[in-house]
């Protein structure tokens, strides 16, 4: 069934208390790490409380995994060079603005290779000039104590945000790529539903502006895929086998309505009645099912009244083909009608089968998993 307007309020509310919750962990990890900081002495815990803050701008907790590792990796490369800095500079003025000039200026150029050289040499120019201010006499014991101190700080911000976001509601990436993915494959029946609708009432054009954002969409959901398998797999026990199924899935799924919308959008000319339009009605039906049932949660079942509906509605589509081209009623039509009558069924009956073998690959999966736990 497709979404109603009560499903977009509960889908609202679950949105609003999601951000409520990670709202209230980012508030405990900085209180958190200012605490310990300041338990243990700490004249900067304030650097503990901005890596906690840094790394809890990502919601989920692949997200604050991937923060903590760059933000705790990159600090320490910095802190090296910041100190060997403090060693060498005296504490005058202009040298150090000509030193800070020369640190921006060359994290700025490195940019253009990666972030990561940017958030190196900003490390390295806090740690100079901070140093200089909180150090007056300079001796190297102190400048080496000073930005260990730094690094541990942020370790100690990095492991409050860590342990906010994997203990308390955790919100995996994996979980909601897989809400992502069911929502996606119902928004995919929907516009299968515009595009073949538009398709038997003579031709409609339908604009593509409807297929862009779900595009871009889909488009995400393998960066997703990896990002929650590299980071995630290290904490929980998620199939991610299921999860890459239905990735490659919608994505095979989307160039085909691709297909079907410059199909339809072609040509400009007179409308006609298709003359297999029945046939692809209930070939699309099926497979709107189809794709609603592989972004559900319940386990798909090849055998199941899908499976079997598919297989029905493509033998009566193509035994109508055969009866019209025997009766040379598609020789009288014109010949970029025929190409695009040939275009939607193909497309659909691409889409029916592929979405069959997904629900096939998933069964066997599932039933790997059963046997294994067995």
């Amino acid at each position: 069934m497709a979404h109603t307007f009560l499903d977009d309020i509960r889908n609202m509310h679950s949105l609003l208390r999601m951000h409520i919750r990670h709202a209230f962990k980012t508030g405990l990890a900085a209180a958190m790490a200012y605490a310990i900081s300041s338990l243990l002495g700490s004249n900067f815990g304030i650097w503990a409380v901005i890596s906690a803050l840094i790394v809890m701008q990502g919601i989920s907790v692949a997200d604050s995994l991937q923060e903590s590792l760059s933000r705790f990796t990159l600090m320490s490369l910095g802190a090296l060079p910041g100190m060997l800095l403090l060693v060498v500079s005296p504490k005058n003025t202009l040298l150090l603005t000509l030193e800070t000039f020369s640190i921006c200026f060359l994290g700025a150029y490195l940019g253009r290779y990666g972030k990561q050289f940017t958030l190196a040499t900003t490390a390295a120019c806090i740690v100079l000039l901070t140093g200089m201010q909180y150090i007056p006499q300079a001796t190297l014991l102190k400048y080496i104590m000073f930005g260990l101190t730094l690094s541990l700080e942020v370790l100690l911000g990095v492991a409050c945000a860590i342990s906010a976001s994997a203990l308390l509601w955790p919100v995996r990436l994996g979980d909601t790529l897989r809400s992502d993915i069911a929502a996606q494959c119902d928004k995919c029946a929907a516009l299968l539903d515009t595009v073949v609708n538009a398709y038997l009432d003579h031709q409609n054009h339908v604009p593509y502006n409807q297929f862009d954002g779900l595009c871009l969409q889909i488009r995400s959901n393998r960066e997703r895929l990896l990002k929650a398998r590299k980071l995630e797999a290290h904490i929980y026990h998620y199939e991610y086998k299921s999860l890459e199924l239905r990735v490659e899935a919608i994505e095979r799924c989307m160039e085909s309505m691709r297909a079907l919308i410059d199909a339809l959008n072609e040509y400009d000319e007179e409308a006609c009645d298709p003359p297999l339009g029945p046939e692809l009605r209930a070939l699309a039906d099926v497979v709107m099912r189809a794709f609603r049932r592989l972004g559900g949660k319940d386990s798909p079942e090849p055998e199941s009244e899908i499976a079997r509906d598919l297989t029905m509605a493509i033998d009566k589509a193509e035994a109508r083909l055969t009866f019209l081209r025997g009766g040379h009623t598609l020789n009288r039509m014109p010949l970029h009608r025929i190409l695009q009558l040939y275009t939607f069924y193909q497309v659909l009956r691409h889409l029916s089968e592929a979405l069959l073998l997904s629900m096939r690959n998933l069964q066997a999966l599932n039933g790997q998993s059963g046997a294994g736990a067995n």
